[in-house]
Order: C-alpha cells, then structure tokens, then sequence
C-alpha cells in the first residue's frame, strides 16, 4: 500500500493527466450512439447537441453532464492500474458516499471529488454539501471540445482529438471558494479560485494554469495537439510517474 505523498505525487504527473484524458476518450463514443442510429444526418457533436438541446448553455451542460462520470471512473481505473488500491463510491462509508476513495498507509482512506467544467469561470457542484461532508481533495478538469470532430462510425467507441484543450489539477487541502448555500440535501454551488490562492492553486495544477483577476482567477487551459501522435491519439506511457516535457 502505498503512501499519501506517493499518490498526490503520482496524480500531480502530466502522464497521469494525459493517461485519464486519453482512457476516457477511448470510451466516450458510447455516449453519442443511441440517437445516431436514430438520425443518421448526426455528423458531428455540434449536430448532435443541436437535436438535443435549443440553448447553447443548456447543450454545454449536457455534454459536460454526459462525459462526467466517465471520467470519475477513469482517473479510477489508471489508479487501479498503477498499484494504487481505489474505493469504489458505493463501498464508501455513508458520509462519504458521493466520492470515491484511496486507501494509503499513512492516513487511512483519502476522498477524492471529481468536478469537470467547460466554463472559464469554474466549476458547478451539486454535491458539495453538509450532509454529504465536505472534503478536502479534488481533481478538476477544465475542458474544450472539438464541436466539429466527425463522430467515427457507430462500431467505434474512441473519439480521438474530441478534447481540443484542458485545465488539470489536484487539489490537497487548499479550500476552494464554494459560493452557494450548502444544505442537509444537495444544492448547486460553484467553486472558483480566488486571486489569494493563486501561488498555491498553481503548484497543484498539472496540465493548464491559472490566471488572476481582480477576485477570481481565470482558468487557462493547454493544448493537446503537441501531446497526441499522428492518428491523434494522445501519447500514455507505461511509466505513469515520468512526466513529459513541458
């Protein structure tokens, strides 16, 4: 069993970031078959949100919406692959149950939450509350996607180069500007970075950065198409704690 420091230090790595990102597009085709094989004129995420959604807001959360899990499950499972032993959210104590765990040989159980956003602004959580418990551990992924990306065909589960750029971090007890009502039941809240926490949110972020302004930091987020090969795949390594050049 492994140490806390190992594992912030193993999820602080840009391989880690590019192997989760890469695992969960892998997989994220699934997502957008069932109303294809329906329509058929779907060519594109653009076209397909434009069946789904009128809002542009509204199609945003709904691609957000769709992937988010996916990639709860991905950090998961390269944790799972690299030796770490991880806590499925369903075997989680009940104050606990809306995150899922890894156990280390210092500090027992650690609970990460996994917020994912296309918003410059931050990201929404529905639920960081009282009754849930508040934690002190997060990933936050900050994403732009390729709208006009040909979908493959639908016997194709991978959607190379879907996410055009992103903004990673791995949050260790820095408290994050939650602004909102927690209550007993979930409730919608947003977390920003505040210009106060800017030095030490910037030493937690491993793909991307973080810009101030007057109150709030602005995400900035990186561009992958120096990190994917030829086919557009993005470039995972065996050797999970190497981290690329930046």
């Amino acid at each position: 069993m492994k140490t806390y420091n190992e594992l912030v230090a193993f999820m602080r790595t840009k391989q880690f970031a590019i192997n989760v990102m890469a695992l969960v597009e892998s997989v994220v085709g699934d997502n957008y078959k069932s109303l294809r094989r329906l329509e058929p004129t779907i060519k594109t995420l653009r076209d397909y949100v434009q069946h789904v959604e009128e809002s542009p807001g509204q199609q945003t959360v709904w691609l957000t919406v769709r992937s988010a899990y996916d990639f709860e499950y991905a950090i998961k499972r390269v944790l799972d692959d690299a030796g770490f032993n991880t806590v499925s959210k369903v075997h989680n104590r009940e104050e606990q149950k809306n995150d899922f765990g890894v156990k280390t040989h210092d500090k027992g159980d650690i609970y990460f939450e996994v917020k994912t956003s296309q918003s410059d602004n931050g990201w929404t959580g529905s639920t960081h509350s009282e009754g849930s418990g508040k934690i002190d551990n997060y990933v936050l992924i900050n994403y732009e996607l390729d709208k006009d990306l040909i979908l493959p065909s639908l016997d194709t589960c991978s959607i190379d180069g879907m996410f055009k750029s992103v903004h990673f971090s791995v949050i260790d007890a820095l408290g994050l500007g939650w602004t909102g009502d927690a209550t007993d039941k979930s409730s919608f809240t947003t977390a920003k970075i505040h210009v106060d926490q800017y030095g030490a949110y910037s030493e937690q972020v491993v793909l991307g950065s973080v810009a101030p302004k007057k109150k709030w930091c602005s995400i900035v987020r990186e561009n992958l198409d120096c990190l994917r090969d030829s086919n557009k795949k993005l470039i995972t390594g065996d050797n999970k704690y190497v981290n690329f050049a930046a």
